[in-house]
């Protein structure tokens, strides 16, 4: 169509214009436009004044001559503006299709209508809307990659920001392990255990950070594992008691002594559950509130409470509290700044385990949560939680206190009911007993120096731990919250009673090990001697196969209990010989063997992806003797073990090693570890060479193998720093990142490793 053809429509223009201003209202007033204007948040006068107005400019223009057709440059800002309110193609073509209609409507109202106009009017605007689709299209597009670039940067700054917070968080953990072993304060073993305990969360809570987006993308899974209800709860209720001192507030709890000991579920995300319930608690308690935390266990399900005395939550709030990004109000005004993502997360847990979050609460009366959750109960390890025949002929006197203050103890009572302890109520100090239990806040001071004086051996309930019993041998203070080991502690230490070691769960510690045969698939030679070691403690026969292959091939000629895989060998690697044995088990209708990955990559959903790959179950590097207990404890049967004598201390031949630690960390005898340092330092001093030499050759597919195996055998003797520097060279070399200097890299791994093993001879020489 040629400028002749629209002659008509330019000798209206001139009307046309005229009628601009009635031509754009009728165009937004139109039902399907408006609603779209509507739903996006789009204000009209707004929309009219910067952005169909100029459109109608330039319809103008066109008709005019003075504008090129069908690029249409003023729709650019148009589209930019509603890039970002996700206007979809169809509502773009909905608004276009209606401006069409608004000119042509008012052409018939002006009399001005004819064929060659209608044509020369829809001829401009479908060239013009094949311009404003293409922009569209590209705009699009562009947001997508934006949102495609931003998501790989969020997922590289989460990765980095969980190592980079885990390598200090390693070295303040060790220390405080090192200082455990030489304190023997009573009180400050106390304070150690709550830091080494709130390590442990914030390690947890970083990771957690990672598991928020997985729990959105639906890549999150849970990993239940073997675990103790008992200990788990009390520890994470410590690790709020300082903040509930800080208010004055009452922490009491009542953990059912019937709910058996162990239990399969995932004890991080119940104890993440818990906690926040707790910090919710506090938060919103008033100063001198109570707290509650109850545990109870019926026919498979688990249920843990949460009660506070503190503001409550209305029914209206009741019904988003659990939304992301959403907070309690009262009336009108905010009761908490934050991100209101930790219910959300919570309920998102509970769901994730088969398990229900509930909530009663009312304004001014306080708030409960519970969590009830299906576990999987092992009933043939049963463990006394409270030893009553410690106590036997003993009598028990509990001093009458305050009845306001009747619920700090309703706890304690409930305890000694149930495993039938003689405690009766006593009016004075006087009255006949053989241990004496007092309210600390309940006695007055002539009360308190009696006690003293007298020396009656008691036990005194305190709200909060302070020093004033320290020096006094017949009373020992007893703290909230209050539970069966500590209970039963404080009980024995002001009798005097040697407490025997309450029973463990099976393993080296309780003369128990297990019955099985183990393939070892691990190309390492320093951690299959680790392993081969591990095995041999626990009375396990084993074979160990270097990759891949081999191992395929052992399991295919001889029976095995369990495999223990490394992920990373040559040859075939651990997920490529998983899905072998998989499917050759498949074929020949074979029984299942269990199979665990063993691996140095314990962030970035490595769980998730061992069992996406076919594995059973996870272990990661270094190798924790509690955590592969719990694996042989979950598929091998126990049998009874000679344990070794304890041999005579030696002088170390590693003076630059914290031997005691290892020792400690590792749970081996200073003789095998010295074998299993010379084994190390034998394969450093190969590793270290090889190394070398590909950085030197610019060998990219070889430097993450060798940064890798560098990384897994350091990190199973705890040397962080060298672990630490070998990820750093191995991702590096992965990502092939130019801009990172191999060579300084290489040469600050050498260096660490010479501070610890220097002059060592027969193991290591300097370059």
């Amino acid at each position: 169509m040629s400028l002749h053809d629209i002659s008509g429509l330019y000798n209206s223009k001139m009307v046309l214009i005229a009628a601009k201003e009635e031509i754009l209202q009728d165009w937004v007033a139109e039902e399907e436009c408006a609603s779209i204007l509507q739903r996006h948040e789009i204000d009209q006068e707004l929309f009219i004044a910067h952005y169909a107005g100029n459109v109608f400019d330039y319809f103008m223009g066109v008709v005019s001559g003075q504008m090129v057709i069908g690029e249409c440059p003023v729709i650019a800002d148009l589209i930019e503006y509603l890039k970002n309110k996700d206007l979809r193609a169809d509502e773009l073509f909905t608004l276009c299709t209606h401006f069409k209609r608004a000119v042509l409507n008012s052409t018939y109202r002006m009399g001005i209508n004819s064929p060659e106009i209608f044509t020369a009017v829809s001829y401009l605007f479908d060239r013009n809307f094949a311009g404003v689709l293409k922009l569209y299209t590209d705009t699009i597009y562009q947001k997508e990659q934006e949102a495609i670039n931003a998501s790989k940067a969020k997922e590289y700054f989460l990765s980095n920001m969980s190592h980079e917070i885990r390598t200090p968080l390693n070295a303040i953990l060790g220390f405080v392990s090192l200082l455990r072993d030489e304190t023997i304060n009573p009180r400050y073993q106390k304070y150690l255990d709550i830091i080494s305990n709130s390590g442990e969360n914030l390690l947890h809570i970083i990771n957690d950070i990672l598991d928020f987006s997985k729990l959105r993308s639906g890549e999150f899974a849970i990993d239940p594992q073997p675990f103790n209800i008992h200990d788990e709860i009390s520890h994470t209720m410590e690790l709020f008691v300082p903040s509930a001192n800080s208010k004055s507030i009452t922490l009491t709890s009542f953990i059912d002594p019937s709910i058996p000991y162990e239990i399969i579920a995932d004890a991080v995300r119940i104890k993440q559950i818990v906690g926040n319930f707790l910090s919710n608690a506090i938060k919103f308690s008033h100063p001198e509130g109570a707290i509650h935390v109850e545990a109870r266990y019926d026919r498979g399900l688990l249920s843990l409470s949460v009660r506070d005395d503190g503001i409550g939550i209305s029914s209206a709030d009741q019904q988003r509290i659990f939304d992301a990004f959403s907070q309690a109000y009262e009336g009108v005004i905010r009761i908490n700044e934050g991100t209101g993502l930790g219910l959300s997360i919570c309920k998102q847990l509970a769901q994730h385990m088969g398990g229900t979050i509930e909530l009663q609460s009312a304004l001014g009366e306080g708030s409960l949560f519970t969590l009830s959750i299906p576990v999987v109960v092992n009933h043939e390890c049963e463990i006394a939680k409270f030893d009553i025949s410690m106590f036997e002929g003993i009598r028990f006197g509990l001093l009458e206190y305050d009845p306001s203050e009747s619920y700090k103890l309703e706890s304690l009572q409930r305890y000694w009911d149930h495993f039938g302890l003689d405690v009766c109520r006593i009016k004075t100090v006087k009255d006949e007993c053989d241990l004496l239990i007092f309210l600390e806040s309940s006695i007055d001071d002539e009360t308190r120096e009696y006690i003293i004086e007298q020396q009656i051996p008691s036990v005194a309930i305190l709200d909060f731990l302070d020093d004033r019993y320290d020096t006094i041998e017949t009373i020992t203070p007893l703290t909230f919250p209050i539970y069966c080991t500590k209970l039963q502690n404080a009980l024995s230490e002001v009798l005097g009673i040697n407490q025997p070691s309450l029973p463990t769960a099976l393993g080296i510690n309780s003369g128990y090990g297990f019955s099985g045969r183990i393939l070892v698939a691990e190309d390492n030679h320093a951690n299959q001697e680790l392993i081969r070691i591990v095995l041999e403690r626990y009375g396990l026969e084993y074979v160990i196969a270097s990759n891949g292959v081999e191992a395929l091939e052992l399991y295919c000629s001889q029976p095995f209990d369990l495999i223990l895989m490394d992920e990373q060998m040559p040859y075939m690697n651990g997920n490529e010989a998983t899905l072998s044995i998989l499917a050759y088990e498949e074929k020949n209708k074979k029984p299942h063997t269990p199979i665990v990955a063993l691996t140095a990559n314990v962030i970035k959903g490595a769980r998730e992806r061992s069992i996406q790959n076919g594995y059973d179950a996870f272990l990661g590097k270094p190798i924790v003797l509690k955590e592969i207990e719990q694996i042989f404890d979950r598929y091998l049967s126990p049998k009874p073990i000679q344990k070794n004598e304890q041999k005579p201390k030696q002088k170390s031949k590693w003076p630059a090693i914290d031997m005691e630690h290892l020792k400690s960390a590792l749970m081996l005898d200073e003789d095998q570890i010295d074998y299993l340092l010379g084994i190390y330092c034998q394969k450093m001093e190969h590793s270290l060479r090889e190394l070398e030499n590909a950085i030197a050759e610019k060998a990219y597919e070889d430097i993450p193998f060798i940064a890798h195996s560098i990384k897994g055998s350091s990190a199973n003797f705890r040397f962080d720093e060298l672990s630490r520097l070998a990820y750093v060279i191995e991702e590096s070399a992965l990502n092939k990142d130019k801009e990172f200097d191999f060579d300084e890299a290489y040469s600050v791994l050498h260096s660490e490793f010479s501070k610890r093993f220097m002059g060592e001879e027969g193991y290591y020489s300097s370059k």
